[in-house]
């Protein structure tokens, strides 16, 4: 018989030893082991590679063992905790007058942002300054986000469909300023995603792909393609410069 295992890249099964090590540390509440293993997979596969195929993941099995009984709430916060510490030592500023803004939020009474801010870590690593307003944000004040930073995207997520049907005018009056991508299950779920926005697909990687190509593409003018030319924002010509 053929052992499967062996068929696995040195790459793959580098993921998969990660991964067993940090829910082991996670059952056991060793932050100082996560966070060694995390820094250690961030400095051989990279950020999106680490967050992909290892963090998220963990994520995923600490809340199916939650589901079933064999971890607890303190787990659930311990790894939220101990993930955003690590998300913290990767924020290095990004500035220049070149740099592209994106701002990033959960709408009202969507209160899980660990999903996006480990998005975020994506986006800094392709160059882009993350702003990110966290969990429970009113439309409103992510809208005057948007304009005091003169952002070149906006990303919003949520795991409720309801939390984009409820705002479908809101989302599109913003999407007319600036593009607007809408991630997670709950956009994933919509019939069609409000005029003017664009949802974001399921596979981070190629989702970081998408949001990176939109400021090249509005400051490329006419002829641009992708969101920033005629989908999200709608303004197919030259924008302001983010603020760095």
């Amino acid at each position: 018989m053929v052992d499967r295992g062996s068929e696995r890249t040195p790459m793959a099964q580098g993921h998969d030893i990660a991964r067993r090590r940090v829910m082991a540390a996670v059952r056991d509440l060793d932050g100082a082991t996560v966070r060694d293993v995390l820094l250690q997979s961030l400095l051989v596969h990279g950020v999106d590679d680490t967050v992909a195929e290892v963090v998220m993941p963990v994520l995923r099995d600490v809340g199916d063992s939650w589901e079933r009984g064999e971890l607890g709430v303190l787990h659930e916060h311990f790894v939220s905790s101990t993930f955003r510490g690590v998300l913290g030592e990767l924020r290095v500023p990004v500035e220049g007058e070149e740099a592209r803004t994106v701002v990033l939020a959960c709408p009202p009474r969507e209160l899980h942002d660990l999903p996006l801010e480990l998005f975020g870590a994506m986006l800094r690593a392709r160059r882009w300054r993350v702003v990110s307003l966290g969990a429970n944000t009113p439309m409103t004040a992510i809208a005057e986000a948007v304009r005091v930073l003169s952002a070149d995207a906006c990303v919003i997520a949520g795991v409720r469909r309801s939390a984009f049907e409820s705002r479908m005018p809101s989302l599109s009056r913003l999407g007319g300023r600036v593009p607007v991508l809408l991630a997670g299950e709950g956009a994933l779920g919509l019939p069609a995603p409000p005029p003017r926005t664009a949802v974001l697909p399921a596979d981070l990687r190629a989702a970081a792909d998408v949001v990176d190509a939109i400021a090249p593409a509005v400051r490329a003018g006419a002829g641009a393609s992708g969101p920033g030319a005629s989908g999200p924002g709608g303004t197919g010509g030259r924008r302001e410069p983010a603020v760095g």
